[in-house]
């Protein structure tokens, strides 16, 4: 089959994250080049209708059919799909996992440790392209799969390599971190509301100060800390808020969350 990208992408799993990847590689580059298997039909028959993506009947089918295969599903359901496809996955294709905790070794001791494969640790804001994610392939990886498998993620957002080794760490930081950070606009808009604000006009007050920030911190390629000493003025309203952020231990709640989801996912692979 010829496709725009050259190439087929099968995404097993249509779940949130799943749909995301084929909704924004559909949007990109067309659906004519992605194909997608979930156990509920009603979730592919949905993609299929909106986008256009063409639904497989099985998970085999789905790999058979592309050059690229994506499991997007639950970490527990990894090892009895990756049994179910092995034999169709060739040498010449690669599957990406994005199954937080499932290490290499573990995908490797299935399909093979002479297939390509790589781990993924996309994050929600994939779903409005300005996701976060972070690639780990194996030694069997050529540098031409990695770089087509970071194209097929820029469409989501930023993308990073980094060895496996860091992989819990990235899922505790960049995987829940997005929960984190809807907390704490949560928070802010609450504030808000108890000063007066409509809690709607919150919201938006909160959620763009919030991505306003983080852009400045990126665009700047500054450390946060001398950013926020530049808002803190001397006997200003800023460092009082900051002053009651640092006496109730924001930062070392914040580390102490990021910690113990990273620690959660290394039991998730068995750590």
């Amino acid at each position: 089959m010829t496709s725009k990208r050259g190439f087929v992408i099968g995404c097993i799993g249509a779940g949130s994250m799943g749909s995301a990847i084929l909704k924004r590689l559909a949007a990109e580059g067309g659906p004519d080049d992605l194909i997608a298997f979930d156990i509920d039909e009603g979730k592919v028959d949905a993609l299929a209708s909106s986008i256009g993506i063409r639904a497989a009947q099985s998970a085999q089918e789905c790999a058979r059919g592309s050059e690229l295969v994506i499991v997007a599903v639950k970490p527990g359901t990894v090892p009895s799909v990756c049994a179910a496809i092995k034999d169709v996955v060739t040498r010449n294709k690669v599957v990406v996992s994005i199954a937080a905790g499932v290490t290499l070794r573990e995908l490797e001791s299935i399909l093979g440790s002479e297939k390509a494969i790589v781990r993924a640790m996309p994050n929600t804001p994939a779903l409005v392209g300005e996701g976060m994610t972070v690639l780990s392939p194996n030694n069997s990886t050529e540098d031409a799969s990695i770089s087509r498998v970071e194209g097929i993620f820029s469409s989501l957002g930023r993308v990073m390599i980094l060895p496996e080794t860091l992989m819990d760490a990235v899922t505790g930081l960049s995987g829940s971190g997005p929960a984190f950070v809807f907390t704490f606009i949560s928070a802010l808009a609450d504030a808000g509301v108890k000063l007066g604000i409509p809690r709607d006009k919150a919201l938006v007050l909160a959620a763009q100060t919030v991505l306003g920030a983080a852009k400045y911190a990126l665009e700047s390629g500054e450390d946060p800390a001398l950013l926020r000493g530049r808002v803190a003025s001397p006997g200003g309203t800023t460092i009082e808020g900051i002053h009651v952020l640092e006496r109730s231990g924001f930062a070392g709640i914040v580390m102490d969350a990021v910690e113990q989801a990273a620690l959660k996912s290394k039991k998730l692979g068995g750590g």
